[in-house]
């Protein structure tokens, strides 16, 4: 049995390292931004309501066998994410390096080349506000679960070799 949970900035590369980890120990991923950009979501105006069909399909989710799950927001389901999770990684990098890489992406190009201004403002501020609220709560969490013998917790702050996390998750998941 493996449910990975990951966490990290906006950029920090969860969406990455979850598909590269679901395809490598063939465990089925969950991508928490998908879910709530779904068309079939979208069509849900009332964000409550939104919200609780969201908590319903996320409810399914943790009580199978394996998954892996990412996403940064959603706090009101950090609990249940952790609680359910044998294996914590929190891709803790720096609001700068998750801003640099932020800016290596082509997402913020128009088709004439220039910058949408508004849409990157947008996206540098949830980098900021993830920082000063949501990594606290994760940090939180971490320190409510560390010793905690049925949960591995894997804090990475700076670029991780990917073949030692996948030897390590491998002498967890056997």
């Amino acid at each position: 049995m493996c449910r990975i949970v990951i966490f990290g900035n906006s950029c920090a590369g969860k969406s990455t390292l979850a598909t590269s980890l679901g395809k490598d120990l063939m465990i089925p991923v969950y991508h928490l931004d998908l879910w709530f950009r779904d068309k079939n979501m979208q069509r849900i105006k009332q964000l409550r309501r939104r919200r609780r069909k969201f908590r319903r399909q996320l409810d399914k989710v943790v009580e199978q066998k394996e998954w892996i799950i990412e996403g940064w927001g959603y706090f009101e389901t950090y609990d249940i994410r952790f609680e359910k999770a044998n294996v914590i990684i929190f891709l803790d990098l720096s609001p700068e390096e998750c801003k640099k890489r932020l800016m290596n992406r082509e997402n913020y190009r128009k088709k004439d080349g220039t910058v949408d201004k508004r849409t990157l403002n947008n996206h540098l501020h949830k980098i900021d506000k993830f920082h000063q609220t949501n990594r606290l709560l994760i940090l939180e969490l971490f320190q409510k679960y560390e010793g905690t013998y049925e949960k591995t917790l894997f804090p990475i702050v700076k670029k991780f070799n990917y073949d030692q996390l996948m030897t390590a998750l491998k002498n967890i998941v056997s």
